[in-house]
């Protein structure tokens, strides 16, 4: 004989489990539904305050890292955008548009303390986050909900419930570095060099890159033309820098001794040069070390005042001759 276990229960306990058991078996999707109520309560805070739509990238971002404990986050630009999968700079370009316009509207929802500047690790620490309105993202939902226009339309009755709760949202004013980095004036003009040389290459690089027939289309029209004319102010502001520079270099050459016949340095021990080398490098390179104009002094006969025009003639054609006769001698070294 088998048994069978009996449950004695009331109506009540009843109604309790089988709505428990449709309960269960309706999919619900109370997650998704509070992420995207929050967000809206938030937009709709931003845009009550005025922040546009570039100052508002942030909190919208960052919000869902923050959570709603009200802990701050403290984080490197770098850490965010790895997250965000954008560069550091866009984190710092997203909050100097939101603590320009914060500090204009004189409110945020998000509480903001940039890391100071330290000289000895040469770098910025973490930046601090921290969400502010998380009671009044709970206080817009819960009326919104609560009431009957959430069932027809969603957006009006977040939106109205936004308005009321407006006021509450607490004021949270960003705080900006006191310590600014300070770079030496010098600094800053070699780094701007450097900066122009290294774009100076990339673009070459490009320019290399590109195939015969599509370098020869570029440099032919108008954008070509372009860059040469850019290409040849560049080239002249350079010449305009390198002249202020001193001529240093002619020095340093003549100091070094290159080019030019030294002595040798005091205490060198290596061998002197022998007779019979100093007679062959003179022989060789004695037309280079003589003066490239020999001048030869010649002694003329002063004419008399009372010569006659042919007597003149003489004379001129004996100096000619006298000259030709130097110069023969000169040739051969006589």
């Amino acid at each position: 004989m088998r048994g069978a276990i009996v449950h004695d229960i009331t109506p009540a306990q009843f109604k309790r489990m089988a709505e428990r058991v449709e309960t269960d078996t309706q999919p619900t999707n109370l997650i998704l539904e509070d992420m995207a109520d929050g967000i809206l309560a938030l937009d709709f805070a931003l845009t009550f305050a005025g922040f546009s739509y570039k100052a508002r990238h942030l909190t919208l971002s960052v919000v869902g890292l923050l959570g709603g404990s009200g802990k701050p986050l403290r984080a490197f630009d770098a850490e965010l955008a790895s997250h965000l999968k954008c560069s550091d700079r866009t984190i710092r370009r997203w909050r100097a548009a939101h603590n320009k316009e914060a500090r204009r509207l004189r409110f945020s929802l998000l509480e903001i303390t940039e890391g100071e500047y330290y000289a000895d690790r040469q770098r910025y620490q973490k930046t601090s986050y921290r969400f502010t309105a998380s009671a009044y993202v709970e206080a817009v939902v819960n009326q919104a909900r609560s009431s009957e226009l959430y069932v027809r339309d969603r957006r009006a009755a977040i939106e109205d419930a936004a308005g009321e709760h407006y006021s509450e949202i607490p004021n949270a004013p960003p705080r900006q570095r006191r310590r600014k980095p300070r770079r030496a004036p010098s600094e800053k003009i070699e780094q701007a060099f450097i900066n122009a040389a290294r774009n100076v290459k990339k673009g070459k690089q490009a320019l290399l890159e590109l195939a015969d027939d599509s370098r020869e289309v570029f440099l032919e029209s108008g954008q070509g033309a372009e860059l040469r004319d850019t290409l040849s102010e560049l080239q002249t502001e350079i010449t305009e820098v390198l002249e202020i520079f001193p001529e240093t270099c002619e020095r340093e050459e003549l100091k070094e001794g290159v080019g030019h016949f030294v002595l040798p340095p005091a205490g060198d021990n290596r061998p002197l040069p022998s007779a019979a080398a100093q007679d062959s490098w003179e022989r060789t390179f004695a037309g280079f070390t003589e003066p490239a104009v020999q001048s030869r002094e010649l002694r003329l006969r002063q004419p008399s005042p009372a010569s006659s025009d042919e007597s003149l003639h003489d004379d001129f054609c004996d100096i000619e001759d006298s000259e030709a006769e130097a110069i023969r001698a000169e040739a051969c070294g006589e």
